[in-house]
């Protein structure tokens, strides 16, 4: 009976061990955007641009960069932009994946090859059309 007795004591411990790590883990994602020097909407941006890759530290930093100019990009035309459902239709989806691309385009690194580009594009595309069809983040609020 203490082996079992032990190893319950042993077992809870590991669990609170393991709950202290994800409170841990959970308030270093809190900070994450302010330690990235980026908002919550440029990090969630920047996060799909380097999933998946790996970058020098200055290629980090033109990562960055890009998701910075792509938000304020969006939110700065987000009227022209993000018109009532701009997903549904194929000219403002259009136009709104084009200036994905130009923003993408002046600030990526060369890393990024077409392939990468283009899937960088696309992934986007598809969050901005899921913010927007369940409402949610600072698309879903347009």
């Amino acid at each position: 009976m203490r082996i079992r007795l032990f190893a319950g004591g042993t077992e809870n411990e590991d669990y609170y061990e393991q709950l202290v790590k994800l409170l841990e883990e959970l308030r270093q994602e809190d900070n994450r955007a302010n330690t990235e020097g980026l908002t919550e909407e440029e990090l969630e941006i920047y996060d799909l641009l380097i999933a998946g890759k790996k970058l020098t530290q200055g290629e980090e930093q033109k990562v960055k960069l890009s998701a910075k100019n792509l938000y304020k990009k969006l939110v700065d035309n987000r009227s022209s932009l993000l018109v009532v459902d701009w997903y549904k239709d194929e000219q403002p989806r259009a136009k709104l994946k084009y200036e994905v691309e130009l923003s993408l385009n002046d600030d990526l690194p060369e890393s990024y090859d077409k392939a990468a580009f283009d899937s960088k594009v696309s992934l986007l595309m598809n969050h901005f059309v899921d913010m927007t069809v369940q409402g949610y983040g600072w698309i879903g609020a347009a």
